[in-house]
């Protein structure tokens, strides 16, 4: 495993954890978030959530599922390389200004860990954000190889809950 999936194994082994999915699937690379959620979605009962552009609309929904961990999973421009994966704690995210998911996520972050969730965000670094466009190559299979290694630990909590 590399680094930043070690990072994400010893985050969620052990403990519920909801994975939200935001982004526009209809910008290019900003569907990221989407992508793994769904296919989450599709391998798991539970565990994962497409909240789209409006991650704060679905603060009911991940309450419902009582998480200790919500992992999000969006497009951040975090420095790497196209489709690199970052893990941080959302309440420490650069404050960017408007036209980004970031003030939506720290503040449905702050609502969630006032209800005991820890909150974080696995960004993924985005080669370009053009609506119309289809997702790159690189953040498309980085987006596949991310479900790939979330959905045995997501199974692995569901078979301990």
């Amino acid at each position: 495993m590399s680094e930043p999936a070690e990072s994400i194994a010893a985050l969620v082994l052990g403990r519920r954890t909801l994975v939200v999915g935001v982004g526009n699937e209809m910008r290019g690379d900003d569907g990221v978030g989407p992508l793994v959620a769904g296919r989450l979605a599709r391998r798991l009962a539970d565990g994962a959530l497409d909240a789209g552009t409006v991650p704060e609309n679905y603060l009911g929904t991940i309450l419902a599922h009582a998480p200790q961990v919500v992992l999000f999973v969006d497009a951040a421009d975090h420095g790497g390389a196209p489709g690199a994966w970052c893990l941080a704690r959302v309440r420490d995210l650069e404050r960017r200004g408007a036209g980004t998911h970031d003030a939506s996520l720290r503040l449905l972050a702050s609502l969630l860990e006032a209800e005991g969730a820890e909150c974080w965000l696995v960004g993924v670094q985005p080669a370009a954000l053009v609506p119309g466009q289809a997702m790159s190559p690189e953040v498309l299979a980085s987006g596949r190889r991310l479900a790939r290694t979330l959905a045995p630990l997501l199974a692995m909590e569901v078979a301990h809950a």
